[in-house]
């Protein structure tokens, strides 16, 4: 069953991973067998979708997550700080007796390089009937990160025969089942390059993102850290270099900039203040550690895109 009464969807609903992220901050990235003191270590929420919701919440984009985590001590914490963002979790599941999903993060220091391990917990995956139908068909985006295969196409169907966004969150990992059917339903493709190389074929980005955008998707983005993003919306073609800010923690940064690209979206943006907007936000992401201490309000955003013209 899903947790929590229904309530009326907000603009965005994300289906996906939630976890719990325990980060340290080391000073390399240890080779086997190293011992050597940290100077921190702090645990914070995490997830691609997660993460993303919080971005919009912070942002001013009211939002909701779907998903399952554990009835245990890290379930607990991780629904109190999404809520405690403004995330709703309504249809956040607790599975009884389960444990939740987790991350270990290496951060290293100066660099913000990251070497991430997870364990997925024994938080079963959502079932189709555990779906919140209502709110799909009611939200004006549903964001997906593949996480619950069946219940992400199925989300993403009942979307599109309602006339709701579909955006989808490729990431840079491994391909995940009925990736091939899901991607002709989406409407905002956004991945990093590894994942559009890889998935296409193509060593250019402007061949994979035009591959890419046979699926159907009117927005296409690809994303590459540092190098920037481009963006491919209605026939034009944008590109928004990095900004320059003190990195700590990459740790999340694709998924504000997620978040901030739904925003910009939803505020009726032009495609190139969508892509300069989100990449802003992905980048203020960076200057904390973890995946939500360096969420922006749009004030800041604003400002910091002031400073930078």
């Amino acid at each position: 069953m899903a947790a929590g009464p229904l309530t009326t969807a907000p603009p965005i609903v994300g289906l996906g991973m939630v976890t719990i992220d325990v980060l340290a901050q080391v000073p390399h990235l240890p080779g086997p067998d190293e011992v050597f003191e940290i100077p921190l270590v702090e645990v914070h929420g995490g997830g691609p979708v997660a993460s993303a919701m919080a971005a919009a919440a912070r942002l001013g984009t009211a939002s909701a997550v779907v998903g399952s985590v554990g009835d245990d001590a890290w379930g607990d914490w991780i629904v109190a700080g999404l809520k405690g963002v403004g995330v709703d979790t309504a249809y956040l599941v607790q599975r009884a007796g389960e444990a939740s999903p987790r991350s270990v993060v290496l951060v290293e220091g100066g660099t913000g390089r990251r070497s991430i391990m997870y364990s997925t917990g024994g938080a079963l995956r959502l079932a189709v009937d555990e779906l919140p139908w209502d709110w799909l068909r009611e939200a004006r985006v549903i964001h997906l990160d593949g996480v619950h295969p069946a219940a992400a196409l199925a989300a993403a169907r009942a979307a599109r025969e309602a006339g709701v966004m579909v955006s989808y969150d490729g990431g840079a990992g491994p391909f995940w089942p009925g990736l091939d059917d899901l991607l002709p339903l989406v409407d905002v493709l956004i991945v990093a390059k590894d994942f559009a190389m890889r998935y296409t074929g193509h060593d250019d980005v402007a061949d994979a993102a035009r591959e890419l955008a046979r699926f159907g998707a009117s927005h296409v983005v690809i994303t590459d850290g540092t190098r920037g993003a481009w963006s491919w919306v209605d026939g034009g073609a944008w590109h928004q270099p990095a900004f320059a800010v003190d990195v700590v923690d990459t740790t999340g940064a694709g998924d504000a900039f997620h978040g901030g690209y739904l925003h910009a979206v939803l505020a009726g943006e032009n495609a190139d203040r969508c892509l300069r907007f989100a990449s802003a936000v992905g980048a203020l992401a960076c200057t904390r550690l973890g995946g939500r201490a360096g969420l922006p309000s749009r004030d800041e955003v604003e400002a910091f895109l002031d400073r930078h013209r």
